[in-house]
């Protein structure tokens, strides 16, 4: 071996116990190589070598094995979780850069407002108090999804929540078409914007329909309607009168 070779060889390095020493030496695949070796005088740790045990190997001048020690489970598990921890890491870094990127493309083609409105009508539509109504005993609070779902003349759906059909698809149909319209070449792609403004002002005189309906009585005998509506259904009206008024613009050029 020449001595470029032995300085390579020497040192310390992981290697992988592939067969215990019996009759015949063992085999450690390291370094890419599969060598044999034997317990006397190498094996230094106070456990016996198994199959598929992970192990360091170290060699001396002339590049052979001159000890082999077992590595710590504990310490290979605290290592491979170091390596997943820094993958996750890593990973997660390129998701966001990637993501962040997407989102400068769709801020570039929609605008900062129209994607920042887009943005307001989605969230406003699952998480903003839209309603209300006043049990006697407690007040139930729906988001404008979930009114979109409740039939004010059932009891069992204004308690608990009533179930969302075909009316209710087109609405996240409208909610997301801002979203393609930069990205089509139709001159009429534009009016995809005031979709969700167009959407929002049938379902609000479908849903003032309903619990007019429903509550009539209640407000002839107690004089009140127990049915309210939130300040924050504005937030939507609003979020979705910005969008439409991207429907009076050329629409963007790819």
């Amino acid at each position: 071996m020449n001595a470029t070779g032995t300085a390579r060889a020497q040192g310390k390095t992981r290697g992988t116990v592939i067969k215990i020493p019996d009759s015949n030496p063992g085999i450690i695949f390291v370094n890419g190589e599969q060598k044999s070796f034997t317990l006397e005088n190498v094996w230094k740790s106070p456990v016996a070598p198994t199959p598929n045990m992970t192990v360091e190997v170290e060699f001396d001048a002339m590049g052979a094995i001159a000890a082999i020690t077992a590595i710590d489970s504990q310490q290979l598990a605290k290592e491979r979780m170091n390596q997943l921890s820094g993958a996750a890491q890593e990973r997660g870094k390129e998701a966001a850069k990637l993501a962040q990127q997407g989102l400068g493309a769709l801020a570039a083609r929609m605008g900062a407002v129209a994607l920042g409105s887009a943005a307001l009508v989605w969230i406003a539509w699952f998480f903003f108090p839209a309603a209300g109504v006043d049990t006697g005993g407690g007040k139930l609070s729906y988001t404008f999804w979930s009114l979109l779902g409740t039939d004010f003349k059932n009891l069992e759906s204004v308690a608990e929540g009533g179930s969302h059909g075909f009316f209710s698809f087109l609405g996240l149909l409208a909610i997301a078409a801002p979203f393609v319209a930069p990205f089509l070449r139709a001159a009429w792609s534009k009016y995809l914007n005031a979709a969700p403004l167009a959407y929002v002002v049938i379902a609000l005189a479908m849903i003032f329909e309903n619990e007019h309906s429903a509550f009539s009585d209640v407000v002839k005998l107690a004089g009140t309607d127990p049915f309210s509506w939130s300040a924050m259904v504005f937030v939507l009206v609003a979020a979705s009168a910005v969008l439409a008024l991207r429907a009076l613009k050329a629409p963007a050029k790819a």
